[in-house]
């Protein structure tokens, strides 16, 4: 039988082939398509050419297995591996449910996903209210289609990945890096006491997070068995974040060595010790959710105080009424442990393990601008060293203060 044929009265030309596993396949090329009889058949000559090289090459492709939706590939093969965190895995299908499957690439056959595609995908979607997403949100969701792709490219069902493409983020928006806050130990205590006033039960979160380094999820998810107020430590061994539904899923912290014990000063033990007091005697939860206005007079005990809340009813408030700046987010207290830090002279490599970041170079990364003035304080070491060296005016006299170490 001949590799290229036509059935009578048929407008199609029909390629047959052998795959390398003895099965035969076929694949047709209509006239409509490639504009008239003999173009079809010069388009289905080429496939068979190619297909044929491929097989002798130890590199055919089957052209039907990339045929599934992307939607259908997504229930079949699944997003998340079991190695991911709990909450990787949450972020991952809050992500395709919310801003792929709703929208026709969902529907695409993984075949012919091409970049512009994905690139037309992020450059229409929009939030419910009309207004465009964030960076981190859209590069998210061409990560959830690059993992279900790359899965595809792994199984045979495609050539290449098109979400690896520049063109596929030809639309993303330039990244704009959040801006940091750092206060002063006079503003730390300002919200502190400001909060006192109205939410008592909340006021010792900001000088907590201030003098540790914790993050917001780290700070909330802790529990009075974390905490050792007679050796002055906390030990930081998980994590929560709030999703949409506002339900609070607990998970490890960010990195492994994100899990670690914090020393506390003795003023940061005290207020801890004096915090303890203000709630139920049979409350797990270090700072708990409470009813109504949150100021404590209905403390629930039953869950962590939600992010959300605790920004809108508890920091916002506060800090409108100081008259600072309503940007000022709870992280931004964990910038400023570092501040604080630095401006004692605490070691980067110190500051590093205290945050849990998992390399120094990341703190260096994340916190040059502070360490500016430490490169000049170490400059100005370096000239008294020279000016002690240079009051020597002989070899002689150098080497008899020199160290008995070999040097060079």
């Amino acid at each position: 039988m001949k590799n290229i044929y036509r059935k009578n009265d048929s407008s199609s030309w029909i390629v047959k082939w052998y795959d390398p596993s003895g099965k035969r396949k076929s694949k047709s090329f209509s006239d409509k398509k490639f504009g008239g009889k003999q173009s079809a058949y010069e388009q289905a000559e080429a496939f068979l050419k190619i297909t044929q090289a491929e097989i002798l090459q130890g590199d055919y492709f089957d052209p039907h297995r990339n045929k599934i939706s992307l939607n259908d590939f997504k229930h079949e093969v699944g997003l998340t591996k079991a190695s991911h965190k709990e909450s990787t895995k949450r972020a991952l299908e809050d992500t395709w449910t919310s801003r792929v499957a709703p929208y026709p690439i969902a529907d695409m056959s993984i075949g012919k996903i091409k970049p512009n595609d994905i690139d037309k995908h992020i450059r229409e979607l929009r939030q419910p209210n009309g207004e465009m997403y964030s960076r981190s949100a859209l590069d998210k969701t061409i990560e959830v289609i690059r993992v279900l792709l790359n899965s595809a490219y792994e199984m045979d069902f495609i050539k290449k990945n098109p979400a690896k493409t520049d063109l596929a983020k030809k639309s993303l928006p330039k990244k704009i890096k959040a801006k940091k806050h750092y206060l002063n130990e006079f503003q730390v205590r300002a919200i502190e006491l400001e909060i006192e006033k109205t939410h008592p039960i909340y006021s010792a979160m900001i000088p907590t997070i201030a003098y540790t380094g914790m993050r917001s999820g780290e700070i909330r998810a802790l529990m009075w068995t974390d905490v050792d107020l007679e050796k002055g430590t906390i030990s930081v061994n998980k994590s929560i974040d709030d999703d949409n539904d506002m339900k609070i899923n607990y998970d490890d912290p960010k990195t492994e060595r994100s899990v670690r014990t914090i020393d506390l000063s003795e003023r940061s033990t005290e207020r801890l010790r004096r915090h303890k007091a203000k709630l139920p005697a049979d409350c797990v939860f270090v700072f708990p959710n409470a009813r109504g206005n949150q100021n404590g007079s209905e403390i629930l005990c039953t869950n962590p105080i939600r992010a959300r809340n605790f920004k809108r009813r508890v920091l916002k408030p506060a800090l409108e009424r100081l008259g600072y700046k309503k940007e000022i987010a709870l992280h931004d207290f964990r910038h400023t442990s570092v501040f604080l830090a630095v401006k004692q002279g605490k070691s980067l490599l110190g500051i590093s393990k205290r945050l849990g970041h998992k390399s120094i170079g990341i703190t260096a990364d994340e916190y040059s601008i502070l360490f500016e003035d430490v490169d000049k304080d170490i400059a100005k070491s370096y000239n008294e060293l020279e000016e002690l060296a240079e009051t020597y005016s002989s070899v002689d006299h150098i080497k008899d203060v020199s160290p008995q170490e070999e040097v060079g």
